[in-house]
């Protein structure tokens, strides 16, 4: 075991120059940009830091923004999973990316079922 390891295999090691994490170059890179979307989806980076655009769509990395939940009583059926009479949270976030476009997000996830579940159980059975 290690036999194949070349002896200079500790010189290709290399810090990040955005994270300051160390990588090996086998790796190809830190992986710190992975994460990083843009406007058209394929997130190919050029730039520093403080200006780092897309060659593809020239936005930024998209920008997370505000977050707000609220909880509500739905008055109709929501999809599948939330009926009426259920107490589910709305979260809407907001984002966008520099020099592209914004964004919005809406989710729901239910939290109590209503009298409706319990009549469907019912006919169900």
């Amino acid at each position: 075991m290690g036999w194949d390891v070349p002896d200079d295999w500790g010189s290709y090691y290399n810090n990040c120059s955005r994270c300051e994490a160390q990588y090996h170059a086998s790796e190809g890179g830190c992986g710190c940009m992975d994460d990083l979307e843009c406007q058209c989806g394929k997130a190919v980076w050029e730039g520093d830091d403080d200006h780092l655009r897309c060659t593809e769509c020239h936005t930024g990395p998209r920008v997370e923004g505000n977050m707000k939940s609220a909880t509500h009583c739905a008055r109709k059926a929501h999809g599948t999973h939330i009926r009426p009479g259920d107490k589910y949270i709305r979260t809407v976030t907001f984002g966008y990316f520099p020099d592209g476009a914004r964004t919005l997000s809406i989710q729901k996830q239910r939290i109590e079922k209503g009298p409706l579940w319990a009549v469907a159980e019912i006919i169900e059975s």
